[in-house]
């Protein structure tokens, strides 16, 4: 059944209720978001520092035999490694397709993937203030800084330039991205689900997230704990908090709670 989008209050001022269930459960999975949520949004994706605070706690929990933590994020895992650097967390990369490390793509979608790259390297050129992130496998087409004409000439470009890729290929819509990616890779809410059913029964799940593409993962864990990360519009997530600042804070809270 769908959830219904509203003001979700914040999770700090509501402590008392979420500290119970976390309490009362015998395993708690974790499941993060990494930029906007473990890290502050940059201009571009290469500035992101995690600060030692955040990486300490995540070292933490990631130890702790009650807890264990995962990163569900659009990135791929080995850029994640590079930028988390805690052992012991779960990567589950490119929204969750790359969860055992690998992405095989079938012969005609990476036919196609060869085609989407030579037309996509056209844009940056075309449109100042676009730019195009590759990923391998994917692209990531960045609106951030950009005028607003310049971000409709944009997706006006896109709609008329890669209907082509359409049979292999979907476009997931987040606040200031277009992420092109193989028609394989369902988004965060399907491989969570997915990945949940692998694991045994009896943890309570909780997801963090900031953007559009948490929205599905945020359902996915509706008999859990769900935490939208910054904004002030509606989301189908339970609970808020401001900002990667503030879920340092809410992981600290965690750590001391059940030592």
């Amino acid at each position: 059944m769908p959830q219904t989008k509203k003001q979700a209050p914040h999770i700090f001022k509501r402590w008392k209720d979420a500290s119970a269930r976390i309490g009362g459960a015998k395993h708690v999975r974790l499941f993060l978001d990494f930029d906007g949520t473990l890290v502050d949004i940059c201009p571009t994706p290469d500035e992101v520092r995690m600060t030692p605070e955040t990486r300490e706690i995540l070292t933490k929990l990631s130890r702790h035999p009650r807890f264990t933590v995962a990163l569900l994020s659009g990135r791929r895992n080995a850029v994640l490694r590079k930028f988390v650097r805690v052992p012991r967390i779960q990567l589950l990369g490119l929204y969750g397709w790359e969860r055992n490390g690998r992405a095989a793509l079938l012969p005609r979608t990476r036919k196609t993937l060869s085609r989407l790259r030579r037309v996509l390297r056209e844009l940056p050129g075309d449109i100042p203030g676009i730019r195009l992130e590759e990923k391998g496998v994917s692209f990531a087409v960045h609106f951030r800084g950009a005028s607003d004409d310049a971000i409709r000439r944009a997706k006006l470009w896109m709609r008329r330039r890669l209907g082509f890729a359409r049979p292999e290929f979907r476009i997931l819509h987040s606040h200031s991205t277009w992420e092109i990616v193989p028609r394989e890779v369902k988004g965060k809410g399907a491989a969570l689900r997915d990945f949940m059913k692998s694991l045994r029964p009896g943890f309570l799940p909780i997801y963090m997230g900031d953007d559009l593409t948490d929205e599905p993962a945020f359902h996915a864990v509706r008999r859990g704990i769900s935490v939208r990360v910054g904004g002030h519009g509606p989301t189908i997530a339970q609970f808020r908090l401001k900002n990667p600042k503030e879920v340092r804070q809410f992981l600290e809270r965690l750590e001391k709670e059940t030592r």
